[in-house]
């Protein structure tokens, strides 16, 4: 059910997940002689082509991320990556010192994640070695081309503009830019919205999704509180709640709105229809 180019090189005690696509030349190698390796790859994920990941420690990544072309990833300590994250060609993520990314994140092109540095020589009183993790809370945006020390957080929401250098802590939902980056006050990417202004755009997508597939599928509202969408050819369906309702069908292929989660069955139609969702739509997260 992965699709993997015949040049790809995967380590055999990779642990991968379904509906994987692992493009041309790429490398995930579990190096050294640590027994306590790990390397666990989710459902749903694209690594492109030339993309090299070496693992020593430990490498997580969860499902629906999107790893471009030709990048580097260095997992010495640890890189774990929540969902639906998305990075840009020639992306440098570092885990000498651990790398925490968490879900929705979006890092663009030529961007450098770093978790240590060193420089010079200890022996002549050089103090510019050290290892400290870094944490990339859910939704950071990193436009491109930023680079991000080591040993620091950035908040919830937080956006960094092309080019920026960040060497400090973000707060959650606040904009920053230049070298070393700094807050812009003023700035704001976010507004406000009700959960029934959202489930109104949830459910105008779904009819485009729906006008996009031929019209060989249907949606109904039911008391304004649910969509069903279903499958008129396999009889598939998948159900969007607004609110997650007190009792649950975990064989239900079922989104709900309010808490952002999903029930997750990889079947056909679900896979589908949330591929047309989650990139800069509306993404939601497994409920384990």
């Amino acid at each position: 059910m992965n699709q993997i180019d015949a040049t790809a090189k995967i380590h055999p005690n990779v642990v991968l997940g379904d509906y994987n696509r692992i493009g041309k030349n790429v490398i995930i190698e579990i190096v050294g002689d640590n027994p306590e390796a790990r390397a666990v790859i989710g459902d749903n994920n694209v690594i492109n082509d030339n993309t090299r990941i070496f693992i020593h420690g430990d490498f997580v990544l969860g499902d629906w991320n999107v790893l471009h072309n030709d990048m580097l990833v260095m997992a010495e300590d640890k890189v774990l990556i929540g969902h639906n994250c998305w990075f840009g060609q020639n992306t440098i993520l570092d885990g000498a010192g651990g790398l925490i990314i968490g879900n929705g994140v979006r890092v663009g092109m030529y961007s450098q994640l770093w978790t240590h540095v060193a420089s010079g020589e200890q022996i002549e009183g050089c103090t510019l070695y050290a290892k400290r993790e870094t944490i990339i809370e859910d939704d950071v945006w990193l436009v491109g081309s930023c680079v991000v020390g080591s040993g620091i957080r950035l908040g919830y929401r937080s956006i960094a503009l092309i080019n920026s250098v960040l060497t400090k802590d973000t707060i959650a939902n606040k904009v920053y830019a230049g070298s070393p980056a700094k807050l812009m006050e003023n700035a704001c990417f976010y507004k406000p919205i009700t959960l029934d202004e959202k489930f109104k755009l949830l459910q105008d997508w779904l009819q485009e999704f729906v006008h996009l597939q031929n019209n060989e599928m249907n949606l109904s509202l039911v008391d304004n509180n649910l969509l069903c969408l279903l499958d008129k050819k396999s009889d598939e369906q998948v159900i969007f709640y607004k609110q997650r309702p007190t009792q649950l069908d975990n064989q239900e292929s079922a989104f709900f709105l309010e808490d952002k989660t999903y029930i997750k069955t990889n079947k056909p139609l679900q896979r589908s229809v949330y591929k047309y969702l989650y990139n800069n739509k509306a993404r939601f997260l497994p409920i384990a």
